[in-house]
């Protein structure tokens, strides 16, 4: 909107609810559009939020995907469910695995 539909809508409401209610007008209209936006960011907020779980739980259905992309697979790969499983238990046990301690000598001395 312009500034002279703003001024049109402003003489208007003067002239409606007159000086001593349009104040009170204003703060409510406002208060209303405040949690308007609000409820709309946190619509949009919600709507990303469920957006990233479902990718990550489809990944955590198929941690084979995530591993392997399928133009370096091979296509006589074993796609079992007793062959995913395993490499799930693979890829969990080296990520609890704790890092060995570095070589690195301590030069303070």
């Amino acid at each position: 909107m312009g500034f002279m539909e703003l001024m049109v809508i402003g003489v208007l409401a003067l002239l409606v609810l007159g000086p001593e209610r349009l104040p009170q007008a204003a703060r409510t209209v406002g208060l209303i559009l405040g949690k308007v936006r609000r409820s709309v960011s946190n619509f949009q907020e919600d709507l990303e939020r469920q957006a990233r779980t479902d990718e990550l739980r489809a990944k955590l259905r198929d941690p084979a995907s995530t591993l392997l992309k399928d133009e370096f697979s091979d296509p006589e790969r074993d796609d079992s469910p007793e062959a995913r499983q395993g490499l799930a238990k693979s890829v969990k046990a080296i990520e609890e695995t704790p890092a060995e301690p570095s070589d690195t000598k301590d030069v303070s001395k």
